[in-house]
């Protein structure tokens, strides 16, 4: 320390030292005095002061409500200096029916609505009543009303979640100047003409209202969609009077929050899940469950501290008859560490208190056999299993993670939306969730899958309506007519927070240090607790007893003695001196004196003398019962279990959140497809479409078929592709990349539907970018390579592990030569060999390990030289016993046994495939088949489809035309496919097109 200039003190400290000591006092300070809550009670220091300030208030349950205002006011003033905000929204956090499982205060003012007879003004000319409204939402009607925005211009906007706010409310009659009533609650707001707000109680004669008048509406509205309300326009209130009691509604209109009447005046509206309104629109009082959280607290049960200017006591922690931690969890952000406590079912914590006094050895598996799992206000579905990864063996485990986050108070449990999926008209399908998880807000919820499906990150919805109510929740989710309701919401899991996890971590403060408590822990601490409470509540009930039987001996001297007793105070001559003479004459106590002193006459009469001696032996009683409590614990455990099983009749109800296992909990998308075998068509302008194999019923070969596809002018189908749901399918590009999806994720369509464009569900794909091979592979497929083949014949082999991965950016697969096109992709191992065919009728081939492996980013080695006008127009991969499937483009076809194609080195221009003609024109595709082949599809350029048997197809020389399989008039060939009927859906290599 040394003398500053003006003889100021200057105390010389080190810096960090300071620092280090003022941020670890702050630190304490925030962990013991603001965050975290006590395991007695489960209450942090500003819950604690407002329930303590409302029992100073008078407030009860039973009693009027007071203004939030008033009791924000006496707690900061009194015991929380910490400004109206925190402990406002403590307040308000109390009385959320879905945040507190049992709340501890009850609170109202935050629900203006209106009459169900009252007509709201709708853009198209009609007026509805609200219970109209509810009814036209629930039939999937919309609707559209008037509202003003931030300019006061009028504007147009849908109305959301017409709904029932309240039964028998109070209403007061709104009467205008022109007539019109309004019948309201006394809090509703009406619009005033400058803009703001006043609640419909408050309104008085001559007030001037914002008007309405659809008259005033100019046609012009509908160009700019905005006007400014005229100035002539007036609407003034006349009176405002109790109306009685009624049904009480309210609908929801976004941004701007206000509506027109059908009377011709703007209200505003109810916020669907908004913040409490201001503290001064609010009421509140205690709930009935505050008063156990208080009881016996006037009986020197807990301990005292002075506040913040010494003027006032307030308690260190309350008597907490509610093992309130647990039941109504607690949630906590303090300095380097955070307090995260689910709410529980109150009949499953009492029982574990019981069970808990009765053994005290009990585990925490025991206790979870009582304590099933968190149990949230707002219902729900919770997974007690999950899979982990054993860190040792790394092997998948089915672990109990409820078990588990109870033993080492802290884990992870996943909750899930309850939805069930229901059927409309025409064959739709929606998705009605009814129950959300803990903490997830509706409104933030149905903005986020609008967000999704907007950014088309979220497919299959094609509308989304909040249809909830005072009655329940209903938020309804409309699927297009052609997807699977299952796997939108199995989606609806996988992007939003239908699907969401509940971090526990029962941090709480034990002896002012905060400490991560197990379940048995935590149940633990407030037994001991209430012993502690029970003890000196008996103590100070038998002091309070023996100081009554001490005052009544003394009335029992006195009435045995009255006349003496009279005698001796009439003879004395002042209060004091008769006080000491009853004291000396009677062997009296100064206390036993005063009272018989204040003695009232009346107590003189025999009737009271009975009383007195009744009172004296029930307090010996009292006195008796008492003691024995204090002289046996076991009196004291039995008076625990029966404050629980008190609480449980009183306050106790069935659970609301469903525990389910977890053995459907992590489908994906795969496993609500069916396996089955379907038909994938992409047509020269990238249209894609999915269909059933079944749509295609096989007729004899050289029929015309049937329409498979819609195709716009000049939009001829390029590529078929038979294979099964489950199928890994890879997109090869004209620009050499490579994309890969699951064949299910492409739209299913109708026979006669054009499809979707692929660049809508492969993002990454490029303006222009055209599809130019497709191949079907089974998970697990044992071929190791991957073999291409471009248009003019160059042939590359890379490894298939090199596409394992393919990012949904796409993979550069090949590096094309200048005006060359990737056409074909098929798998193959080293001992296959592969089939080049041009469309000239020439086809060759070699064995697969000419072609060395290859990275990515190559071009390949040549395959087949070509004549010049020639192109190759199809490749397989050969293996014994198989057969070349050829089809010309004007629908001849023949199979060829593998035999009669001799093996050359590749680079050869090839042998004799087929006799093309005029009459058969170019062949158009080949298909290498096997004894498993039963079936091929066949699909021309206009999008006409034929399934034709394969042992209608005879099996011819290579210098020959083939038979005729379909009639295609004017259109060619564009595509084949074969299949077996009865192909196994374990992995196994799919087929590719031709």
């Amino acid at each position: 320390m040394i003398e500053g200039p003006n003889n100021e003190r200057i105390v010389d400290v080190e810096l960090e030292t300071e620092m280090r000591k003022a941020y670890l006092d702050y630190a304490m300070t925030v962990i013991v005095a603001r965050a975290l809550p006590d395991v007695r009670d489960g209450l942090k220091p500003v819950q604690r002061r407002i329930l303590w300030t409302m029992h100073e208030m008078g407030l009860r349950s039973d009693r009027p409500f007071r203004k939030s205002a008033a009791i924000v006011g006496d707690v900061m003033g009194k015991y929380h200096p910490h400004g109206d905000v925190p402990i406002y929204d403590a307040l308000a956090r109390f009385a959320q029916d879905f945040t507190m499982r049992y709340p501890p205060i009850q609170g109202q003012g935050n629900f203006g609505c209106f009459a169900g007879d009252t007509k709201v003004e709708l853009v198209n000319g009609e007026q509805r009543t609200f219970v109209e409204l509810v009814e036209m939402v629930h039939r999937g009607v919309r609707a559209e009303v008037f509202t003003l925005d931030a300019h006061r211009n009028v504007r147009i906007k849908p109305l959301r979640a017409p709904r029932l706010v309240r039964r028998d409310d109070p209403i007061v009659k709104v009467t205008l100047a022109s007539g019109a009533e309004i019948n309201c609650t006394p809090d509703h707001r009406f619009m005033l003409r400058d803009g703001t707000y006043r609640e419909a109680s408050k309104l008085k004669a001559k007030d001037q209202l914002m008007p309405f008048a659809r008259t005033a509406i100019p046609e012009r509205l509908h160009r700019t969609g905005a006007f400014p309300i005229p100035a002539s326009l007036s609407q003034a209130v006349t009176s405002v009077a109790p109306a009685g009691r009624a049904d009480v509604y309210d609908l929801t209109v976004d941004v701007t929050q206000n509506f027109a009447l059908a009377s011709g005046v703007f209200v505003h509206n109810s916020i669907d899940d908004d913040p409490p309104a201001h503290m001064r629109y609010t009421e509140a009082r205690p709930a009935a469950i505050a008063a156990d959280l208080l009881a016996d607290i006037d009986k020197e049960t807990v301990d005292w501290y002075p506040n913040y200017d010494n003027r006032h006591l307030q308690p260190t922690v309350l008597p907490a008859r509610v093992p309130n931690l647990l039941v109504n969890g607690s949630t906590g952000i303090a300095v380097g560490m955070a307090s995260n406590i689910p709410p529980h079912n109150l009949r499953e914590v009492t029982a574990a208190v019981k069970r808990l006094v009765d053994d005290p050895e009990l585990t925490n598996d025991d206790l979870c056999e009582t304590v099933l799992g968190p149990d949230f206000p707002g219902g729900g579905v919770i997974y007690r299993f999950e899979e982990q990864k054993n860190i040792e063996t790394g092997a998948a485990e089915r672990v109990d993670a409820i078990r588990r986050a109870y033993a080492n108070g802290r884990g992870r449990i996943l909750m899930r939306a309850k939805a069930h999926v229901e059927d409309g008209k025409g064959g739709r399908q929606s998705i009605v969730v009814t129950e959300l998880p803990y903490a997830v807000n509706k409104a933030s919820l149905i903005e986020k899958i609008a967000d999704l499906v907007q950014g088309k990150r979220l497919a299959g919805i094609s509308d989304i309506r909040d249809e909830s109510d005072r009655e329940g929740m209903r938020v309804v989710i409309e699927v297009k007519r052609d997807d699977n309701a299952e796997r939108v919401l199995n989606n609806l899991y996988k992007h939003t927070a239908m699907q969401s996890a509940f971090n526990l971590n029962m941090l709480a403060l034990v002896d002012a240090s905060p400490k991560t408590l197990s379940l048995k822990d935590v149940l633990q601490h407030y037994i001991d607790y209430r012993k502690q409470v029970i003890k000196r509540r008996t103590e100070f009930d038998l002091g309070r007893a023996k100081e009554r039987a001490h005052v009544l001996e003394g009335f029992k001297i006195a009435l045995d003695h009255i006349d003496e007793i009279v005698k001796t105070i009439r003879a004395s001559r002042t209060p004091e001196t008769a006080l000491a003479n009853l004291r000396e004459k009677f062997e009296l106590s100064e206390i036993q004196a005063k009272a018989i002193l204040e003695m009232q006459l009346r107590r003189l009469t025999g009737l009271e003398r009975q009383k007195v001696e009744d009172e004296y032996r029930e307090t010996i009683k009292l006195i008796s019962e008492l003691e024995s409590i204090l002289g046996n614990p076991r009196r004291i455990l039995f008076l625990i279990r029966q404050d629980m099983d008190e609480l449980a009749t009183k306050y106790g109800d069935d659970r609301r959140t469903k525990i389910l296992d977890d053995l459907n909990r992590e489908l994906t998308d795969q496993d609500l497809v069916a396996d089955e075998d379907v038909v994938i068509t992409v047509s020269d302008r990238n249209y894609v479409k999915r269909m059933p194999l079944s749509t295609y019923k096989a007729q004899h070969r050289g029929g015309r078929g049937v329409i498979g596809m819609s195709t716009r002018d000049e939009d001829d189908v390029e590529h078929l592709v038979v294979a099964r749901n489950h199928d890994r399918l890879y997109v090869f590009t004209d620009r050499g990349r490579v994309f890969a999806l699951k064949a299910f994720e492409l739209p299913d369509a109708s026979r006669t539907a054009k499809g979707t464009p692929i660049q809508n569900i492969l993002e990454a794909m490029q303006t222009g970018e055209r599809v130019s091979a497709l191949i079907a592979i089974r998970d697990g497929a044992a071929a190791p390579y991957l073999v291409m083949a471009t248009r003019k014949g160059f042939v590359k082999k890379t490894p298939l592990a090199d596409y394992g991965n393919v990012r949904r950016a796409g993979l550069i697969a090949i590096a094309l030569r200048k005006d060359d096109q990737l056409a074909w992709v098929a798998a193959a191992g080293d001992k296959d060999r592969i089939v080049l065919a041009t469309r000239k009728g020439k086809a060759i081939t070699f064995k697969a390990t000419d072609a060395r492996p290859m990275g990515r980013q190559t071009q390949g080695v040549t395959g087949v030289r070509l004549a010049k006008g020639d192109e190759v127009i199809g490749m397989g991969v050969v293996t014994a016993r198989t057969e070349v499937l050829s089809v010309t483009e004007n629908g001849y076809g023949k199979r060829t046994k593998v035999e009669d194609f001799p093996t050359h080195n590749r680079g050869g221009q090839g042998v004799a495939l087929a006799a093309i003609s005029a009459k058969t024109g170019n062949v158009a595709a080949i298909q290498v088949i096997d004894e498993k082949s039963e079936e091929v599809l066949l699909i021309s350029t206009n999008g006409v489809v034929i399934r034709v048997p394969m042992d209608q197809i005879r099996v011819l020389g290579r210098a020959t035309q083939g038979v005729k399989v379909m009639a295609t008039g004017e259109a060619k060939i564009a595509s084949i496919a074969t299949f077996a009927t009865n192909r196994p859906s374990q992995p196994g290599l799919g087929l590719q097109n031709s």
